[in-house]
């Protein structure tokens, strides 16, 4: 059975939650109200995953995040309000070591989180599979060396594309792989996220200012021309519409959730292959569940390029696991590869 503590200065979140994991089978071995607490908890009980909130008193959740991971490293999932500051907070949280979060809902949250009962399991239990073994060492490593673009001499093909999918654990992995690719090759490059509408533009704005790529929040009927990118909307799936004078043309739409997400990784990566006549190439991240593999199929189809992150630096190894069991696909790399990858699978075109 998982184990899990519980972090939130709220009563009725603490109360709330602890009923919500209980039902879903999982062991709450502890309510911490402050990030004090917190770190005393994680140390005493050892469990195997624990929730923490951004704005507790004492320690704050991104100190808490921190001190766990320099201590005592265990999976963290981040839940957390919706608003500004807290969604910039978060994506510390994420840099400091935390695997994923999820937002608290808006308004009476002791109603409305049973709404997200089952995400919240989901995602729980997933968050306590992941394998943040080493973390410590990668963070002083990447503090030693920023990742730099790849140096790149010779001319690229003609419209390059790229699609990248990802989820649990995702966010850190592509902004990293962003921010190594070189900007000369004029990329346009699709991101799907699985992550909330009140986030998306963060991590979008987030990409932008790490990458020298030109990213944004994708909004319908947006094109992206070389050395662009545009984030999936939360809430919403991101499909190509047309690729005509070296631009692509994107649209959101709501439509049926796939893989009960949406935006859904299949559904850009489908309508890349259906509508792209350059060349293509798409890669699935870490994450759990099966989103991407049906995608990343239809882009071999079409004679394009398929990459997967191994299993050894992937957080959660189910959606790149999924797609290199389904797709005859070129490259598993680790995530410091990734990039490398990309470049090299373009590089086997022709202009």
């Amino acid at each position: 059975m998982v184990r899990a503590v519980i972090a939130d200065d709220s009563a009725v979140m603490r109360e709330t939650l602890g009923k919500i994991l209980e039902d879903g089978g999982i062991d709450v071995v502890a309510r911490a109200k402050d990030g004090n607490e917190a770190v005393e908890f994680i140390e005493r009980h050892d469990p195997d995953v624990a929730t923490i909130d951004i704005q507790m008193p004492g320690l704050t959740g991104h100190e808490v995040i921190e001190r766990v991971m320099a201590e005592h490293p265990i999976p963290m999932l981040v839940i957390s309000s919706q608003t500004t500051r807290n969604a910039d907070a978060t994506f510390d949280a994420l840099e400091a070591g935390a695997v994923d979060f999820l937002a608290k809902p808006s308004g009476d949250g002791s109603v409305n989180i049973w709404s997200r009962q089952e995400t919240i399991v989901d995602r729980v239990r997933a968050v306590a599979r992941a394998d943040v073994a080493g973390m410590e060492t990668e963070r002083s490593s990447r503090e030693r060396s920023d990742p730099q673009p790849i140096a790149v001499n010779a001319e690229f093909p003609c419209d390059p594309t790229l699609v990248i999918g990802a989820s649990t654990g995702g966010p850190r992995v592509v902004e990293r792989v962003l921010s190594e690719l070189p900007p000369r090759a004029g990329l346009r490059v699709l991101v799907v996220q699985h992550m909330a509408d009140h986030y998306t533009e963060r991590f979008a704005k987030r990409l932008n200012d790490r990458t020298a790529y030109d990213f944004r929040e994708a909004r319908d009927g947006d094109t992206v021309g070389p050395g662009e990118g545009v984030l999936a909307k939360g809430g919403s799936h991101l499909r190509v519409t047309d690729a005509t004078g070296g631009e692509l043309t994107v649209s959101h739409g709501d439509g049926p959730k796939r893989h009960n997400v949406r935006p859904a990784i299949d559904v850009t990566m489908e309508t890349a292959a259906e509508t792209v006549t350059g060349n293509l190439a798409g890669v699935v991240l870490t994450g759990m569940g099966a989103d991407g593999a049906a995608g990343l199929g239809t882009i071999t189809d079409a004679g394009g390029k398929a990459i997967v992150q191994d299993e050894d630096t992937s957080r959660v190894y189910g959606m790149p696991k999924v797609a290199a069991e389904q797709v005859d696909v070129d490259m598993v790399l680790p995530k410091d590869r990734i990039a490398e990858g990309i470049t090299n699978a373009f590089r086997g075109w022709s202009a």
